[in-house]
């Protein structure tokens, strides 16, 4: 008999088990959509993707922001006004555009960099609780740029003061120039990535790259690349050569500008000739000047 009583007393506490289980299962946060990188001064969408039985007793009670460990924000539906904000530094909630599911920060700076946590609250009797979170970076990135500017010194020829090539002129070179080109971007938080292709291959292991900051003749503070290189024969193949130096900031920031030149004892092609900075990936061109040293 006793060993039935046993028996029995444990099933039920199985049942008892499952039963909880079950009732664990009816609110589930199934995650966050927090933009992993934003720029400096944007709009940004938080959402919080969350899965509840609407069939229990026990609705949705509240859904929470958090910053850090800050709280920021607070919906409870059951409420005349749903929505509350809690003013902290760095975050600036759009009230208007926020809701249940999702939030809305105006003009997001360096300072709102860091972790995101929604957090879902049921009603009683359960009180069941669920969170997610994730990470966001808030970056600068360059306000202009970028320039490039260049200067091309004959091999082997004599010393001599060199003369400027103007705006939309053609500029030429010859298997054993050197070309030295420069390509400079605002400054950035964090700096930008500037790196060079040579007819979009990577530089030679011979070119010389080097990157700084300065401030450059206008007074502006610049981060800069220049690569020094001596053209191959094999470059201009076509009849001309094309140095790109790209500037990237994570993924929101990749703009590109072009050093076109064309093969000094061929005639010019369709195409080539021009020395000019793309501001955008795929925008127009804006001539730069560049110089022949002999």
């Amino acid at each position: 008999m006793a060993s039935r009583d046993f028996g029995t007393k444990m099933a039920l506490r199985l049942l008892l088990l499952l039963a909880l289980l079950t009732e664990g299962l009816s609110l589930r946060v199934l995650g966050v959509l927090v933009p992993r990188v934003v720029v400096s001064g944007s709009s940004v969408q938080l959402v919080c993707e969350y899965d509840h039985n609407t069939e229990r007793r026990d609705p949705v009670y509240s859904v929470k922001w958090y910053w850090n460990v800050n709280q920021f924000y607070e919906y409870i539906p059951s409420r005349p006004q749903p929505v509350r904000i809690y003013k902290i530094p760095q975050i600036n909630v759009d009230r208007e555009r926020s809701g249940k599911s999702s939030v809305w920060l105006n003009k997001v700076g360096r300072g709102a960099t860091g972790t995101f946590r929604c957090e879902v609250l049921t009603d009683k009797p359960l009180f069941e609780t669920d969170d997610q979170a994730a990470n966001m970076t808030v970056v600068d990135v360059p306000s202009w740029g970028p320039e490039v500017t260049g200067v091309i010194k004959g091999a082997g020829s004599v010393s001599g003061t060199g003369g400027g090539v103007e705006a939309g002129q053609w500029a030429r070179v010859r298997p054993g120039d050197v070309v030295r080109a420069r390509c400079q971007v605002g400054i950035s938080d964090p700096p930008a990535n500037i790196t060079w292709t040579v007819n979009s291959n990577p530089p030679p292991p011979s070119a010389l790259i080097r990157r700084a900051l300065q401030v450059d003749p206008r007074g502006r503070r610049v981060q800069f690349s220049e690569m020094e290189v001596t053209v191959e024969e094999g470059w201009l193949a076509r009849g001309g050569l094309v140095l790109t130096c790209e500037a990237r900031v994570d993924t929101v920031f990749v703009k590109t500008g072009n050093l076109t030149l064309v093969h000094a004892d061929h005639v010019q092609i369709a195409g080539f000739g021009r020395y000019s900075t793309d501001h955008d990936v795929g925008s127009g061109h804006r001539v730069e000047k560049i110089y022949r040293q002999k």
